[in-house]
C-alpha cells in the first residue's frame, strides 16, 4: 500500500500484515515510524473486511525498541513525561482491537519491542528471534506497558527478573515460559503466521471479538461477575446468522462460512 515510508501494509484473505520495514535502523521506534504505525493500526481496525492482524518486522528485528538517537538529545522531566505519554493511545488502541492480533517476532523483539510484542494476542517467532527487556541496560524501567503484559504472561518472578537483568532470552526460552505461542524456522515465520492468521480469519469474527473482549477483562472480574458477563454475551452470539448458519452446517456435515453477522 502506497503513502508509507517506514511501514507496509498487505492486505489478503480477510488478513491484515503491518510489516515495520525500516531495517536499516532495526526498526526502532522513531517518530515517522510510530506515526506511521498509528495510521496503519487505524487503517486496519476500520477496516470491515479485515479479521485479523499480523504485525511483523523486516530484516535482523522485529523491533530493537526506542529511538536512543531521540534519548541522546535529553529530555528535561517534563518533556520526557509528553514524549512517553504519546505512545499510551497507540497501547490501548492495539491490545483492545476487536480484531485478533498476532506478532510474528522475526528477530530481535528487545525493550519496547518486546513490549509491543505482548500486547498482541499471539505471539509466532522464528526460531532465531530474541526477547529482551533491555531498559536496565540504559538505565530505564520497561515502558509501553509492558509492566502490565509481562507479568500477566509469566508471573511476578520471572517478569521481575527479566526486568531486572536485562538479559535477551532465545524464542524457546519465551515458548517454555509461556510468552511465545509457536515457533517456527526463519525462512518459513511468514508462511505460518500466515496460516495462523487465515485460520482465524475464517473463524466467527463477533464471537472473537466478543470472547476477546472479555477475556482481556477477566483478571479484574470475579467469577461470578465473569459469568453474569459470558451469559449476556452468549446471548448475542445465540442471535447471530453465523450461529445459526454454522449449527445447520454441522447437522449437515458441511464445513460453516462465517460472515460476520
Amino acid at each position: 500500500m502506497s503513502g508509507y515510508d517506514k511501514i507496509e501494509i498487505i492486505k489478503d484473505s480477510n488478513v491484515a500484515v503491518i510489516r515495520l520495514n525500516s531495517p536499516a535502523t532495526m526498526n526502532a521506534l522513531e517518530s515517522l515510524l510510530f506515526e506511521e504505525l498509528c495510521e496503519a493500526t487505524s487503517d486496519v481496525e476500520r477496516d470491515s473486511s479485515v479479521r485479523a492482524v499480523v504485525l511483523t518486522g523486516t530484516g535482523r528485528a522485529f523491533c530493537a525498541g526506542g529511538d536512543l538517537k531521540r534519548f541522546s538529545e535529553g529530555f528535561d522531566a517534563n518533556e520526557g513525561y509528553f514524549y512517553m505519554r504519546r505512545f499510551a493511545p497507540w497501547v490501548r488502541q492495539f491490545a483492545e482491537m476487536p480484531k485478533p492480533t498476532i506478532a510474528a517476532v522475526n528477530g530481535y523483539a528487545v525493550g519496547a519491542g518486546f513490549c509491543i510484542a505482548l500486547h498482541a494476542d499471539m505471539i509466532v517467532a522464528s526460531d532465531n528471534a530474541k526477547f529482551g527487556m533491555a531498559f536496565a541496560n540504559v538505565g530505564l524501567i520497561p515502558d509501553l506497558g509492558g509492566l502490565y503484559a509481562l507479568p500477566r504472561l509469566v508471573g511476578l518472578q520471572k517478569a521481575k527478573e527479566l526486568v531486572f537483568t536485562g538479559r535477551n532470552i532465545s524464542a524457546q526460552e519465551a515458548k517454555d515460559i509461556g510468552i511465545v505461542n509457536m515457533t517456527f524456522p526463519a525462512e518459513s515465520l511468514y508462511e505460518e503466521a500466515m496460516k495462523v492468521a487465515q485460520k482465524i480469519a475464517q473463524g466467527p469474527p463477533i464471537a472473537h471479538m466478543l470472547a476477546k473482549a472479555l477475556i482481556n477483562r477477566s483478571d479484574s472480574m470475579t467469577l461470578d461477575q465473569l459469568m453474569e458477563q459470558e451469559a449476556l454475551l452468549q446471548a448475542q452470539c445465540i442471535q447471530t446468522e453465523d450461529h445459526k448458519n454454522a449449527v445447520e452446517a454441522f447437522f449437515k456435515k458441511e464445513k460453516p462460512v462465517f460472515k460476520g453477522k
